[in-house]
């Protein structure tokens, strides 16, 4: 008698736990309901269209853009203050110029100014003493291009040499270094309007068009800078141009774009998982837009700036945050429908 009233009173003890886990699973989640969604933060000083994002010292620089003609404005933003601070100004005023950040130090890449419609210029800034500092031009004037890093290293892909095109499958790679520019393999498809992202020594390159009045592409392709070597992946579920990426924890967050050329915004955030090759659905963006702007600042991602639809008219401010990896409500619900379930077969 005594061993099964043992056993009984155990079982009442766990659902009694169970029940109180789940409850203060409740009160985590009440005060944390938007972990898993986008939050507004302050917006930009002066919104522009076709600027950079890069981040580097936990804070995050909007770059270059265009108003009624290219700007030189440069604006850091600082997550823990939710503030904007104005900076140096590029040493001169340029739209569609693409940053990277190696070794701490940003670099401002090609675009088109006011008197060319594609440049080759590099500049390197120094957050430390707030100064920018001319590089080695690099060979493909370009602009509607992407870049990114591996291990050191700049990689330039694609975009148009004229706003007419066409279209570009160049590669090129920047040692700041040594401040050279070396040739690489060509793009197997070559696109403008496209947005890439490293990760483990690897770079994705997403959407965008093989020629300047479309189609918009769902592409992925994987460019191994060791092997000098392009790979097909995966689509993406939503073909986009002018969309944006960020990475967190070994995850790629493709934002917003346009499946039409110049044609409406969207809110779409689709996650790309490298090690498996596979696409799942993000929490969409509270502003739908395009020729936005992404950074990743202490593992959350800021979607910046942009435009509602095609080039305008109005341009926007909106600044969000989303930090990945969150308990949501969505979890929350599965997560006590599953134990109700248990609860019931007790």
């Amino acid at each position: 008698m005594k061993r099964k009233f043992m056993m009984k009173s155990n079982k009442s003890l766990f659902s009694n736990l169970g029940w109180l886990f789940a409850s203060l699973l409740t009160f985590h989640s009440i005060h944390n309901a938007t972990a898993e969604n986008w939050i507004q933060k302050a917006d930009m000083p002066i919104p522009r269209l076709f600027f950079s994002v890069a981040t580097t010292d936990s804070q995050l620089y909007t770059i270059g853009g265009m108003l009624a003609e290219p700007v030189d404005f440069v604006d850091a933003y600082d997550p823990d203050q939710d503030k904007w601070v104005e900076k140096a100004r590029l040493p001169a005023a340029r739209a569609g110029v693409v940053t990277c950040v190696v070794n701490g130090k940003i670099y401002a890449i090609g675009g088109w100014s006011a008197q060319s419609p594609a440049l080759g210029s590099v500049e390197e800034y120094n957050p430390t003493t707030d100064t920018w500092t001319k590089k080695t031009d690099m060979p493909t004037p370009r602009s509607f291009f992407t870049a990114t890093h591996v291990a050191g290293k700049i990689y330039a892909i694609g975009g148009v040499a004229q706003n007419v095109g066409p279209v570009l499958p160049n590669v090129e790679e920047y040692d700041p270094a040594t401040d050279t520019w070396t040739e690489k393999t060509d793009m197997p498809t070559p696109r403008s309007g496209m947005a890439a992202v490293s990760i483990d020594g690897k770079i994705y390159l997403m959407g965008g068009v093989p020629a300047v009045q479309g189609p918009v592409l769902a592409t992925v392709q994987e460019y191994d800078p060791s092997s000098d070597t392009w790979t097909e992946k995966t689509d993406m579920p939503t073909p986009r141009t002018a969309l944006a990426l960020g990475v967190v924890d070994g995850r790629i967050y493709a934002a917003g774009g346009t499946p039409v050329v110049q044609g409406p915004g969207l809110t779409t955030v689709e996650i790309y998982e490298p090690a498996s090759d596979t696409w799942t659905e993000g929490p969409e963006m509270l502003t739908a837009r395009v020729f936005l702007g992404v950074g990743t600042v202490a593992n959350k991602i800021y979607a910046v700036g942009g435009v509602a639809e095609g080039l305008g008219p109005a341009i926007l401010p909106n600044v969000e945050q989303f930090a990945p990896g969150g308990l949501s409500v969505a979890a929350l619900h599965r997560f006590l429908t599953a134990w109700g379930k248990i609860k019931k077969t007790d």
